[in-house]
């Protein structure tokens, strides 16, 4: 695959952690029952010390009241901040984490001992995160009172309900087509918006970049088109090849992907809608409500398929505010160019007062909407209206930097520095009927979330790259199943197997008890990747004759390059 399976440097020494050498058959706990390991590259686990002491203390104790508290984790002479980055193996009775002095694990002699260290550990994540003491009141006003993501351990419904969705067919490593890379381009890629027909687009440095699909990948065309202005005197993007105005933030296809909207560069309050098929800006419109500008941070189709149809509205999330635009004239014809009114028409929507922090949104097949927020928090809203989310769906402390759903809805995949989180969001509610949390408030009748991250001695090997991304399998059918999860770090693109995340077969915990997954391929690449997305359904792999029948093909953007399977076709 041109991947890195994510396993133990040395399966044998990592047993060693697991198996230990200690007696473990009393209920109590004593010095010699726990003991730290330390990961020696090449050599695996190895035992540094038996019969430690792990125990938390305040670093800020002495630093006077109103300070809150910072907890760190001593073993001897290792030191720690108590932070997300633990990884539990209830199993093993095993805990994994980075210090500053390199990988350790501790392996607890009974489970009294490693219960007790979970259970305090849980409780000093908290007041790291959210600086505040871990009490009921706290715990609800942060969580809900009735919230189902608690931490604490997955429950045996939980992981039945996760169980039940797994009719998807196994995802083999031979099917995932990975990419081959294309020649090296002077120009940065800054950015990607895929297509579902023809053709796809890179934002690069003042214009637009041209790629063709191909089945397995994409081609340079060698086409670009300049980035438009911020000017209703110019009605052209630029001829192609050549420079233009400024970089576009956000690109959206629209009209069957005859049409190009783009976030102004310079103000985020104007939209540039370029026609493809000329190259011509048609219209440049500024976004209002009231006679008010408005800035948006993300725009979104209305459907996950909708850049498909020949329709005029799409999706924008500000800071505080969500909005359903309309690109129609009040008297229900598309503007012309550059022509008065020149205000995309406000459809819908809300505005909050204060405190979403709205960041990014995705939408399902249905056109059910979910929205990420700075703070960490997702919210769910039905289809039908923008004004109240029907769910939402606390944060660990950690903010949603992207958001993806699957076609049917019943998945929600949110990105953070940190780690991604998959949320089911079909449920059956308290009268015995099944939804899903777009349409219904999901409380502790929902299964618990999952989080996939990655392990202790690949945080080290990316060093302080970030998750980014997040994203399932593209698909725009109902019927079919997405299949694979893949995110951005750094240098690498990581890769989740779908139906291993809803199996979570030997899966670890982390907050304290939220099931973890740390099985997946890890693809390095010679410089940061800027995206690594997934081709259309209708262009899986070569010789499957699209409509997904053979494998799902990756296609990763680095800053200089392209890596596409397209390359290996005999299609030129």
């Amino acid at each position: 695959m041109g991947a890195t399976q994510s396993t133990p440097a040395d399966p044998e020494a990592d047993r060693a952690v697991q198996d230990g050498d200690v007696d473990v058959g009393e209920e109590g706990t004593t010095p010699q029952s726990t003991a730290l390991y330390r990961l020696n590259r090449g050599k695996g686990f190895e035992k540094e010390a038996a019969g430690v002491s792990p125990s938390f203390f305040d670093v800020n104790e002495d630093s006077g009241s109103g300070v809150p508290h910072l907890w760190s984790l001593e073993v001897g002479d290792v030191e720690t901040e108590v932070s997300d980055n633990f990884s539990f193996d209830p199993a093993a009775r095993r805990v994994t984490f980075v210090a500053s002095e390199g990988i350790f694990a501790l392996r607890f002699g009974t489970k009294a001992a490693y219960d007790a260290f979970s259970d305090s550990y849980r409780e000093k994540l908290f007041e790291n995160t959210f600086k505040v003491e871990n009490d009921e009141i706290n715990r609800d006003k942060i969580f809900g009172k009735d919230s189902f993501l608690t931490l604490g351990q997955e429950t045996a419904s939980s992981r039945e309900q996760w169980e039940a969705s797994v009719d998807d067919p196994e995802a083999g490593e031979e099917e995932l087509q990975t990419p081959s890379k294309q020649g090296r381009r002077k120009d940065p890629i800054l950015g990607v918006r895929l297509g579902a027909g023809s053709r796809s687009y890179m934002i690069q440095d003042k214009k637009i970049g041209v790629l063709r699909n191909m089945h397995g990948g994409v081609q340079d065309t060698g086409l670009s088109f300049n980035s438009p202005q911020n000017s209703r005197s110019a009605s052209r993007l630029g001829t192609p090849g050549g420079g233009g105005g400024g970089t576009p933030s956000k690109l959206l296809l629209m009209h069957g992907e005859r049409h190009m909207n783009m976030l102004s560069p310079e103000q985020s309050s104007r939209l540039h809608q370029m026609d493809i098929e000329t190259g011509k800006t048609v219209a440049e419109w500024d976004f209002q409500k009231d006679g008010v500008d408005v800035d948006m941070k993300d725009l979104i189709n209305d459907t996950k398929g909708a850049q498909l149809d020949d329709r005029d509205t799409f999706l924008g999330v500000g800071t505080n505010r969500l909005v359903r635009w309309d690109q129609r004239a009040r008297e229900g014809v598309v503007q012309d160019a550059m022509s008065s009114p020149s205000v995309v028409g406000y459809a819908g929507g809300k505005d909050y007062a204060r405190n979403t922090n709205f960041s990014c949104m995705a939408t399902s097949g249905d056109g059910h909407v979910v929205v990420g927020s700075d703070d960490g928090k997702v919210r769910l809203y039905s289809s039908t209206t923008l004004t109240q989310a029907k769910t939402s769906i606390p944060g660990l402390g950690a903010g949603v930097t992207a958001v993806d759903v699957t076609y049917d809805a019943e998945w929600v995949l949110a990105t953070t520095d940190k780690y991604l989180m998959v949320v089911k969001t079909r449920f059956t509610d308290k009268s015995g009927r099944e939804t899903n949390g777009f349409k219904a408030r999901m409380g502790t009748a929902a299964p618990a979330p999952r989080l996939l991250r990655l392990k202790a001695e690949d945080q080290v090997k990316v060093g302080k790259a970030k998750l980014s991304k997040g994203k399932f399998t593209w698909i725009t059918e109902a019927g079919r199943q997405e299949r694979w999860i893949v995110a951005s770090c750094g240098a690498y693109t990581v890769l989740f197997n779908f139906r291993q995340v809803k199996l979570a077969q030997g899966a670890l915990q982390s907050y304290g008890g939220i099931t973890t997954v740390q099985d997946y391929h890890l693809i390095p690449r010679q410089e940061d990747v800027v995206d690594s997305t997934f081709m259309h359904d209708n262009y899986a792999s070569p010789g499957s004759g699209g409509g997904g029948d053979g494998g799902d093909a990756l296609v990763t953007f680095t800053k200089h390059r392209v890596w596409s399977l397209a390359d290996e076709s005999d299609e030129d």
